[in-house]
């Protein structure tokens, strides 16, 4: 085992029982921690498929995922379901394939199957129905709007014109947050636009805190409403005339004296008072000549009765009135009647006042003067302020009462004055920062991020760095041998003489020698070591070892040898 671990043991070992307490419930926090981050990255990661839903579609949608054993989990009261991330929209697809969810309460779908035998009473009843559920879901694709409830009265069908009833309806709402008023009123209009006869004064909508949202106004309240819109859209529609006069203005004087250097301000007068006049104009002579329309001419003549010449009244006498025609018929009677009809001219004039007329306008324009740098007698250069010329202002008054349309005859004003500029730089400077404050604001964020980096070494790199440094150090000093047996290592290290030699010993040490070392070693050897390497050799050695160094007496022992062996 490694010197290192072992003295960790050891000094785990020597700690004491709170030390070693405090360590392990340490290290099981650390476990805890790392084990939970291992869980939470591995684990299945879930996401919102559906939200707000009501109890009904909530049901609905967790009975298809029961049936597709897809994983779920319910939040938010059961309103809200989630699934695994990487399946929402197939489940959304799935769920809407099936029609799922409704949006709470049942809209026209309840026509898709046809019963046979239903009343009449009854189809009215789903019919009313699906409208409410229709305009529910309607209601609820507000952001601000978790659920509606919508309910319509429908009066029923009179033959009496008196007695017809007109529809209404309310509206009950669940907010995630406020409504403005303008989705207020357009919810109204949506209802009441959405089913006959009904108006947006038959319509009332609170939430379920028990506001009154929106209600019916009476004749009197819609016209305050009236009014105060039309005096809003007055308002706006001056302010609008100003602002675009202004700008036009502004921008002009500005490309001519530079940016920032002009300001413009308009004041308009402005009548919205309502005039509409309609005339009839009969002029006969407007033509210049009379035109005849129509003409009728009507003669009768009566005469005695002795001429017999009939009459209308003696042709048909009325009865009872024969002595009055009796009468008659001696009287002599001429009447003639001439009526004509002329021609007269005849003129429709209508007219309306626009929405606002121009009483009066006030243009009020300043401009900036010119600078120039000047040096004065020690050779300071200085900006000085030059205003413009009574010529250049009277130039820039004549553009500005062309470009704003100046009308005498209304009254209208223009005032165009030069003045020096403050400077934006000048207005908004600060002042300049120095010392502590300076540094403090410039290099405050690094010196923060040294100090914490100067402290993490000090406070937690250094002390462990030194701490595994002791052990080792430690354990390497307990691995150094001490002085006995430094001795005894040094007495085995000691490189013996080569008398002590035995004879293969000293075989290695000369072969290990270079050739001319070697030879030098042998020439130099003194008697004793000279003996014991004799000694030590074998006989082959020997002769090798004489006959190189003495090759006459190697010849005499070699004849001795050989008349040995022939004596035996």
């Amino acid at each position: 085992m490694n010197p290192v671990i072992e003295r960790i043991i050891t000094t785990l070992k020597e700690l004491p029982l709170s030390r070693k307490i405090a360590l392990g419930v340490f290290a099981m926090v650390l476990v805890a921690g790392f084990s939970t981050l291992f869980v939470w990255a591995n684990k299945t990661q879930f996401d919102v498929a559906y939200k707000g839903l009501s109890k009904d579609d909530a049901a609905s949608v967790v009975d298809k995922l029961k049936e597709s054993n897809t994983p779920y989990r319910l939040t938010g009261d059961g309103t809200t379901i989630m699934v695994p991330e990487d399946i929402v929209y197939d489940v959304r697809l799935s769920m809407a394939k099936e029609g799922i969810p409704k949006g709470g309460g049942v809209g026209y779908e309840i026509f898709d199957k046809t019963e046979f035998g239903t009343t009449e009473f009854v189809q009215k009843i789903n019919k009313k129905r699906a409208i409410q559920g229709e305009l529910a879901r309607t209601i609820s694709a507000f952001d601000e709007v978790k659920t509606a409830r919508v309910m319509i009265v429908l009066p029923k069908d009179s033959v009496f014109v008196e007695e017809i009833k007109k529809p209404s309806a309310s509206i009950l709402l669940e907010l995630n947050t406020d409504l403005e008023k303008e989705n207020i009123t357009a919810i109204a209009h949506l209802v009441a636009s959405s089913i006959q006869d009904l108006t947006p004064k038959l319509v009332t909508i609170v939430d379920t805190t028990g506001r009154i949202l929106f209600e019916g106004k009476s004749e009197e309240e819609q016209a305050k409403i009236t009014a105060q819109n039309f005096a809003d859209a007055q308002y706006k529609y001056k302010v609008r005339f100003e602002e675009n006069l202004t700008k036009r203005i502004q921008t002009m004087l500005e490309r001519i004296v530079g940016t920032d250097k002009a300001i413009v301000r308009v004041t308009s007068e402005m009548d919205f008072s309502k005039n509409d006049m309609n005339e009839e104009i009969y002029d006969p002579f407007e033509r210049g000549g009379e035109f005849t329309r129509s003409r009728k001419n009507r003669a009768e003549k009566v005469i005695t009765a002795s001429q017999e010449v009939p009459t209308p009244s003696s042709v048909n006498p009325i009865v009872g009135d024969e002595g009055l025609a009796g009468d008659q018929n001696n009287e002599r009677v001429n009447k003639s009647d001439d009526t004509v009809n002329y021609e007269i001219s005849k003129r429709i004039r209508e007219t309306q006042k626009p929405m606002a007329v121009l009483n009066r306008l006030s243009v009020a324009a300043v401009v900036d003067g010119k600078y120039e740098f000047k040096t004065d007698e020690n050779g300071n250069k200085s900006r000085v302020y030059v205003p413009r010329s009574p010529a250049e202002m009277k130039q820039f008054e004549d553009i500005v009462v062309k470009a704003m349309g100046y009308n005498e005859d209304r009254s209208d004003q223009v005032s165009m004055e030069c003045f020096p500029f403050a400077s934006i730089a000048e207005i908004e400077a600060e002042p300049a920062l120095t010392g502590l404050k300076m540094v403090q604001k410039e290099y405050g964020r690094t010196i923060a991020n040294l100090l914490l980096v100067l402290l993490l070494f000090l406070f937690v790199i250094r002390p462990i760095v030194k701490t595994v440094k002791d052990i080792k150090t430690t354990v390497d000093q307990e691995a150094l041998p001490g002085p006995e047996d430094r001795a005894l290592i040094e007495e085995e290290e000691k490189e013996p003489e080569f008398i002590e030699m035995d004879g293969k010993q000293q075989k290695e040490y000369l072969e290990l020698l270079p050739d001319d070392q070697k030879e030098a070693f042998l020439k130099e050897m003194n008697n004793r070591e000279r003996n014991s390497y004799f000694t030590n050799m074998s006989v082959n050695e020997k002769a090798k070892y004489y006959a190189r160094k003495d090759l006459y007496k190697t010849v005499n022992i070699l004849k001795g040898w050989i008349s040995e062996v022939e004596e035996e």
